[in-house]
């Protein structure tokens, strides 16, 4: 299925329904993972940035970000809320990308790369990730795991209410493929009216090790593995996991 649309409609209620991420502490995390392996970045690219609060964060920080997205909608989003913050807003697909310049790490946060439902098109970020690196670089990045989509989504019907917004989550598990398709359907409060806004998502989980020699035969070295927001190795019951790939001269 074929998800070109995703995040078109949602884009100006995304931070609604995202307000339980607390995207400083995974910007607090990712400075620790820097600090692990004793890299200190200038230059970071926020891939799959969406409406860019840890871009911003990380701007915050006194980095000099890279905000990319592929949907134009999001980057509106982002543009909307941008104040001092000095931010490059790129809007390009993760899948296939060249950068005017290098930067010194990547960042891409939120399962975004689980969206990526082909291997190809995997690997072929994971080689455009590493053709945007300089040496040394490092792609630091979270994906959810077979166990997350399998078990923890599974095939189940959530109901979120935030706000004046009122959404149904129905996703849908396929072990044949490892790939959990999300119905999503938001009831907007439009004075005593309700807007009804629909999207289908799809998210595919990786064996580690696929991904792991995925990473290598892009050119990355030293790839760490660990359970979310720690330092520890990952578990067999890891809903998500934080991977760490460096590019070494």
């Amino acid at each position: 299925m074929r998800q070109k649309r995703a995040f078109e409609k949602i884009a100006p209620y995304y931070d609604i329904l995202m307000k339980g991420i607390t995207y400083k502490e995974w910007v607090n995390y990712t400075l620790e993972l820097f600090d692990l392996i004793d890299q200190r970045p200038q230059r970071i690219l926020d891939m799959a940035c969406g409406t860019g609060v840890a871009s911003l964060e990380l701007a915050r920080r006194g980095f000099e970000v890279t905000a990319m997205d592929i949907s134009p909608h999001m980057l509106d989003a982002l543009k909307k809320k941008r104040g001092a913050e000095k931010l490059e807003i790129v809007q390009a697909n993760m899948v296939n990308f060249i950068l005017p310049h290098k930067v010194d790490a990547v960042t891409c946060y939120f399962d975004s790369l689980n969206y990526l439902t082909e291997e190809r098109l995997l690997k072929r970020c994971f080689t455009s990730v590493n053709g945007a690196l300089a040496q040394p670089g490092v792609f630091i990045f979270d994906m959810n795991t077979v166990y997350g989509l399998e078990k923890v989504w599974g095939t189940n019907t959530l109901i979120r209410e935030y706000d004046d917004i009122y959404s149904v989550w129905k996703s849908v598990f396929d072990a044949t493929c490892s790939v959990s398709t999300l119905y999503l359907t938001m009831f907007v409060k439009n004075g005593s009216n309700y807007t009804r806004i629909d999207e289908i998502h799809q998210e595919r989980a990786y064996p580690l090790h696929e991904i792991k020699r995925m990473l290598e035969d892009a050119g990355f070295t030293n790839i760490r593995i660990f359970g979310h927001m720690t330092t520890s190795a990952f578990l067999d019951i890891s809903s998500r996991i934080m991977i760490i790939a460096q590019k070494l001269s």
